[in-house]
Parts: structure tokens; C-alpha cells; sequence
């Protein structure tokens, strides 16, 4: 008869290994991992029954469970957090390159208007193009305002003071065009 001889589980070295139990150990990769009575007593030299007595007196069992549910929770904590950050960071992108878009509308319209305003024999902007610039306007407008958790879709747009402010320049230059071109229609007719 063999008789192998094992450790005595001194207080600091049941410490120990209950905590390898209960929090785990992180392999060279940093993973967590959860090891095995049986196997914590073979790395321990330690007795496997005593330990496993040890670990049912002391609920180590619940206490690995409690441990990784509120770990768990943790990461999701923390997972949740950055995609909060990142979706805030998406959404001010969102809304600063709409009003880049509504901007480089309002420039290109008042560019317009200063040619016409030179020069009345001007053709200025054509209609196709003064339909793009609109859809840009709208598009950006959409974007800007799905960013800021408004409404996805916006049917009828309004000039109310809620409006950026670049957004009312442009739609009142939008509306300078289209009179300055009522005009122009109506001065050659007659």
C-alpha cells in the first residue's frame, strides 16, 4: 500500500485556494478561468477530500456564483458605458456634418444670389441643381435631427425658432431664389 502525502491546508493556504475557486485565475492570455476542486487540489498538493469539505462548509459554490453573476454585471456595466460614449460620439458627428451640409447649401445659395444680383442675365442655379441642394438640405436635416433623437421622419418642414439657426438661412435663401426667379420669369413675359 502506497501512501501519498499531501499538504496540511494551513488558514492562509485555504485562502488562497479558495479564492482561485471563487475568483479564478487569469491564464497568460488574460482569460479568466474557474478551476476545479479536484484540480486546485492537485496544483495545492492538498488533500482532495478535505478540500472538498472545506469548500461545501464554506458555500464556495455560491459564493463563485454570486462572484461571476456580479462580474458579469460589471462587464455589462461597463460594455453599456461605451457604447453609450460611442454613440454619443457618432451622434455629435452626425450632427456636426449635417450642419456642414446645411452650411456648404446656404454658402452655395448665397453665392447664387450675389451672382444674380451682379449680373441679371444670369441663369444662376439650375432647377436640377436647386433640386439636389434642396434633398441635400432635407437629408442633412433628417440625419441632424435623427441624432438628436427627434423624429426619423420629417414631412413637412417649418421655420420655428426650434430650427438651427443655419437651417432658417438657408430656407430664407432658398426663398430668395425662388423669388428671384419669379421675378426674372415675369420680367421676361412681358
Amino acid at each position: 500500500m502506497i501512501i501519498v502525502m499531501t499538504k496540511k491546508i494551513t488558514e492562509e493556504l485555504g485562502q488562497i485556494i479558495r479564492d482561485e475557486f471563487v475568483h479564478g485565475v487569469q491564464d497568460e492570455k488574460g482569460a479568466r478561468l474557474f478551476p476545479t476542486v479536484e484540480g486546485l487540489a492537485k496544483k495545492h498538493d492538498v488533500s482532495r477530500a478535505t478540500l472538498y469539505r472545506r469548500s461545501t462548509d464554506g458555500e464556495w459554490q455560491k459564493q463563485k456564483n454570486h462572484f461571476q453573476s456580479e462580474l458579469q454585471a460589471a462587464v455589462d456595466d461597463a460594455r453599456m458605458e461605451r457604447m453609450v460614449e460611442d454613440a454619443k460620439k457618432l451622434d455629435d458627428s452626425c450632427v456636426q456634418l449635417s450642419m456642414g451640409i446645411i452650411n456648404a447649401v446656404g454658402r452655395r445659395l448665397q453665392r447664387t444670389l450675389e451672382i444674380e444680383r451682379g449680373n441679371p442675365d444670369d441663369e444662376g442655379i439650375t432647377s436640377i441643381e436647386l433640386s439636389h441642394l434642396a434633398g441635400a438640405t432635407v437629408q442633412a436635416q433628417r440625419i441632424g435631427k435623427l441624432a438628436l433623437g427627434q423624429a426619423q421622419e420629417i414631412s413637412k418642414v417649418s421655420a420655428d425658432v426650434n430650427q438651427p439657426e443655419a437651417f432658417r438661412r438657408a430656407m430664407e435663401q432658398l426663398d430668395e431664389l425662388a423669388e428671384s426667379r419669379a421675378n426674372q420669369d415675369s420680367g421676361a413675359i412681358h
